[in-house]
């Protein structure tokens, strides 16, 4: 996998790109993760298209929004809409994870025709707030502001112990870790620190209410599919039970592992994906 970075207007996007092939995919990753998440599943593998896989905005080695921005999810609807058009490409087929799963998806409902193909991997739907919290959603989110504006970037002795931090909310192993975290710490005065933006970790100013998730879930033509880790988060199995009946076309998958099972069981899921690819390719 080789490194790229692609100039948007107000955003240098980083990533890692593979193949060659004429059929093109992007890659979404997660919250707080980057582009690393999809090499084990791309690294050892022989890829017939060619991948981008993006950090997104704040994450890994990508720019930080600008200081008086913060990280709305529909924001990154924009970036993935600017890089598509930089490549130059008409249609892409997406992979997305976790978060990068509900970007991947939003993005496919709003522009239909430049999608081929949507696989989504342990991440279906939106995070979602009832209408009747939207305050209260508002509120916490600009309390919390102020209290990241507060907080002083931690330097870490060794990236051991960031390594270590990340185990304890993570059940991936240390070589996922490791591989995962490359591209999230950076070398300090007094020794090392993360490379992405605090701010994402603010609370959501805005999230969708159910009855616009299931509305933008109408609008997603092109064929989707779901890989779920079979000790995957309970979310996202409870949102495939909420939403499932509004997509057009949507096919479930099960493999070994929890929320990251595409680093778990990396040749399953290529396979998985490569296969739906081939299935909706051409055009």
């Amino acid at each position: 996998m080789q490194p790229f970075n692609i100039q948007l207007e107000h955003l240098n996007i980083h990533g890692l790109k593979t193949g060659s092939g004429d059929e093109v995919v992007i890659a979404l990753h997660g919250w707080l993760d980057n582009s690393g998440s999809f090499m084990p599943m791309l690294a050892q593998q022989q890829s017939a298209q060619t991948w981008y896989c993006l950090d997104f905005a704040g994450h890994g080695l990508t720019s930080w929004r600008s200081p008086d921005a913060h990280y709305y999810f529909v924001d990154y609807i924009d970036d993935v809409f600017q890089f598509i058009n930089a490549l130059g490409v008409k249609k892409v087929h997406l992979v997305g994870h976790s978060m990068g799963a509900m970007v991947a998806g939003l993005f496919a409902s709003c522009f239909s025709d430049y999608v081929k193909s949507v696989t989504f991997i342990e991440g279906i739907g939106c995070v979602t707030t009832p209408s009747a919290e939207v305050c209260q959603q508002l509120k916490s989110a600009v309390l919390n502001r102020a209290r990241v504006k507060t907080k002083k970037t931690r330097v870490y002795q060794s990236k051991q112990q960031i390594y270590a931090a990340r185990a304890q909310t993570s059940d991936l192993t240390d070589a996922h870790i490791s591989t995962l975290m490359a591209r999230n710490i950076t070398a300090v005065e007094g020794g090392f620190a993360l490379t992405t933006d605090p701010k994402l970790k603010n609370h959501s100013g805005f999230r969708f209410d159910e009855a616009q998730c299931i509305a933008a879930i109408k609008d997603l033509i092109a064929p989707c599919q779901l890989i779920i880790g079979n000790q995957g988060y309970q979310f996202v199995t409870d949102n495939l039970k909420k939403y499932a009946n509004y997509y057009n076309n949507l096919s479930v998958a099960r493999v070994e592992g929890g929320h990251h099972c595409h680093m778990q069981s990396s040749k399953h899921c290529f396979e998985q994906v490569q296969s739906f690819i081939v299935q909706n390719s051409g055009g």
